[in-house]
């Protein structure tokens, strides 16, 4: 008896500072303040909200930890001005104790991958692109879509309205049952795939990057996720942390495969956090062999992949003998996905590699970016209609051609 009314009186004193903290002196808001130094799980947690996990997961994972923070004024005022709710903050201040708030119900949890059709093959019977929409209102209260993370000087901020705004032009927006608010392409092929074709992988000081050609390329490649939804094929769920590409790597003897991360896998610890759950850094997240592209050593480097990518039996075969490549890692809160060591890709491709700037790419996108806009500003209706119909004639222009690469 008496020790729980010690935790009880613990739980009402760790959440009174932490109002006090929010609410400020007489009432007010307190205004954010430079980031204070955070202990790594608390920067974690930063980082999992930002990521858009529920309150429920984030919840979960305070408490499995069971360490207890003493968080400064400043820091409790600072996690609150990242999103991190409440409730975990008090948790992390009690050590993740039973006694925290209890978490609201969870946003309903996105249905187990359906498997797609394998690279350049017909989608199943209503895979067809979907029409223009009416104007796409923001993620509905609970929806998948995260809150908006800081941008860098001379960047827009990277939030559900900014990439609305740039994206709307070239595709449609779709409420998808467990993501919320999600993104299609217009004009694309039955059988197209994300990290597939229009753009090639450049290695830099930050891991594989993808380079896409797409004049949409520069968001959907670098924040959110791609998955695919059976009846609809490949969409695009916004989240807001940046990264090189959002992919995981496969070897297996003569070839190299990838693959989009699904929504919700967070890196964390050396390892991933997905759906609740912790696992390994080699964890496949239950994809098979269609979800990936896997090419010839000697091919890693092309600028597109339609023509050079495994299909059918040499597909399926080159994947079960596949070993995951768990070359990701955390550096300073930014997200690192290696796939390879240089010098080993060196040997495998037969190329000597010169390591790009991550940073340097990144100011050509914004550039890109900032010229878009212009453009979707200027351009009218003409111009947009104008861009919906580039990708289907320059998909025209290689049909026949791809037609000749596709597998049973």
């Amino acid at each position: 008896m008496k020790t729980t009314i010690v935790a009880n009186v613990r739980a009402v004193a760790a959440m009174i500072l932490v109002c006090v903290a929010l609410s400020g002196p007489c009432g007010t808001t307190a205004n954010a303040q430079t980031p204070p130094n955070l202990p790594p799980g608390v920067q974690d947690v930063v980082r999992l909200s930002k990521a858009g996990l529920s309150e429920n997961i984030i919840l979960s994972k305070v408490r499995q930890d069971g360490v207890s923070y003493n968080l400064t004024t400043d820091q409790i005022i600072y996690l609150k001005n990242q999103g991190v709710p409440e409730s975990v903050i008090g948790a992390m201040v009690q050590g993740g104790s039973a006694g925290a708030p209890p978490a609201p119900a969870s946003t309903p949890s996105a249905p187990p991958p359906a498997a797609p059709p394998q690279a350049g093959t017909a989608a199943p019977s209503g895979g067809a692109t979907m029409p223009p929409p009416p104007p796409a209102g923001p993620p509905e209260a609970g929806a998948a879509a995260p809150e908006s993370a800081p941008a860098p000087a001379g960047e827009p901020v990277a939030n559900f309205e900014s990439f609305q705004q740039q994206l709307s032009p070239y595709g449609t927006w779709v409420n998808v049952p467990g993501y919320g608010e999600c993104w299609q392409p217009y004009g694309l092929p039955n059988g197209w795939r994300p990290y597939y074709d229009n753009g090639y992988w450049v290695y830099t000081d930050a891991g594989m990057y993808w380079q896409s050609n797409y004049p949409w390329g520069a968001i959907p490649f670098h924040y959110g996720r791609w998955m695919y939804v059976e009846g609809n094929g490949w969409i695009w769920a916004p989240a807001y942390e940046y990264a090189p590409a959002w992919v995981f790597w496969r070897h297996s003897d003569g070839y190299l495969g990838w693959a989009p991360l699904p929504y919700g896998a967070v890196f964390v610890d050396g390892g991933w956090l997905y759906r609740g759950r912790r696992f390994g850094v080699d964890f496949d997240f239950g994809y098979g062999a269609n979800f990936f592209i896997f090419v010839g050593y000697g091919h890693l480097w092309e600028h597109d992949y339609r023509h050079f990518t495994l299909r059918g039996p040499e597909l399926r075969a080159a994947f079960r003998v596949s070993v995951i490549n768990g070359f990701h890692r955390d550096e300073h809160g930014r997200f690192v996905a290696a796939g390879f060591d240089r010098q080993h890709l060196e040997r495998l491709t037969g190329r000597s590699i010169t390591v790009a700037r991550n940073e340097d790419l990144r100011n050509r996108e914004r550039e890109s970016l900032r010229t878009d806009r212009e453009r979707v500003t200027h351009g009218g209706a003409r111009g947009e209609q104008q861009r919906r119909e580039e990708p289907a004639a320059r998909d025209r222009e290689h049909g026949d051609h791809e037609h000749d690469h596709q597998g049973p």
